[in-house]
């Protein structure tokens, strides 16, 4: 952990044992480091598979940690054509290399980092010769919210293709106690409870609500961080007790007897197809707040009905 932290930012793990829940993930993950120190090779690529906010970055750096080697961490997004791609994958070092959303690599960039993955080399033409420059012998860890995004032979490269799982209650409970731990935040004993229960099964989200709730105390110069923070902090921001924000209450408002269709939800929020279906849907379909029929039509089931029973939406 960092020395005096005084943010949330600060407080990020540095082994394997402060990681938790995914004990699947991290169990694969020291096998792994153990054989490459055993047989004193380098590690496997591994690719990193889940929702966003699970913490994929977060167990990439503990895995450079402790395999005691330098971590250059790169967006995918940010990587525009291939020349570029070249250049990030010509500056690795001996150690890890972490393209975060590398779903978000265009095919071509894909296809030629599975070459270099497989040659060990990035080959340049120029005129009527090629250049053939070696990379170092760096480690790839890809990281993904969309599997389905990436080319099959470029998968078939990561010899450890590991899935994140959301979180339970009582594991988001003890993320919350173990960040405000760490940051001497004093805080009521039921609190990191009533945060997970609108954590969403998702550790950032959960931290976000830590921090408004915080944010409130501050305010109100109280010496810990109670309910009653945190019930504020939902109230002005709009999260209802099952931690749905303003938009996804929106999109059940909307949703009447007969059901709304994508193109017209997503037109009356205002929002992309896309944004609904990435970032609004997946948690109301998930927890059974709506269905979608086969027609592709969405329709509020029992239990949805119920969470709108207990806000206004506007």
């Amino acid at each position: 952990m960092s020395d005096n932290p005084n943010d949330l930012r600060d407080v990020q793990p540095s082994s394997f044992r402060h990681i938790i829940g995914q004990r699947h993930v991290t169990e694969a993950l020291k096998i792994a480091v153990e054989a490459s120190f055993q047989e004193g090779k380098k590690l496997d690529e591994v690719l990193l598979c889940g929702p966003p906010g699970l913490g994929k970055s977060a167990l990439v750096s503990v895995l450079a940690q402790e395999l005691a080697v330098p971590f250059t961490e790169v967006l995918a997004q940010s990587i525009s054509n291939t020349a570029e791609l070249n250049s990030v994958l010509l500056s690795a070092t001996d150690g890890i290399l972490f393209l975060d959303e590398i779903h978000l690599l265009n095919p071509t960039q894909q296809h030629s980092l599975l070459q270099v993955l497989d040659k060990r080399r990035i080959f340049l033409s120029g005129g009527k010769s090629v250049q053939s420059i070696p990379v170092a012998p760096f480690t790839l860890v890809g990281a993904t919210t969309d599997p389905d995004g990436l080319i099959g032979p470029l998968i078939d490269r990561f010899r450890i293709v590991l899935h994140l799982d959301y979180y339970s209650l009582d594991e988001l409970a003890q993320v919350v106690r173990q960040r405000c731990l760490a940051l001497a935040w004093k805080y009521e004993s039921d609190l990191p409870i009533e945060i997970a229960r609108r954590g969403r099964q998702t550790p950032r989200i959960a931290l976000r609500l830590l921090q408004s709730a915080r944010r409130v105390a501050v305010s109100e110069g109280a010496e810990e961080i109670t309910v009653a923070h945190l019930l504020k902090s939902c109230e002005l921001e709009r999260v209802s007790t099952e931690g749905l924000d303003n938009m996804q209450q929106k999109l059940l408002g909307l949703l009447g007897p007969s059901g709304q269709r994508l193109n017209v939800l997503a037109s009356m929020l205002g929002v992309s197809t896309k944004v609904l279906t990435k970032t609004v849907e997946p948690f109301l379909l998930r927890h059974g707040m709506i269905v979608k029929s086969d027609g592709g039509v969405r329709l509020l089931t029992k239990k949805g009905r119920e969470h709108l029973a207990t806000f206004v939406t506007e």
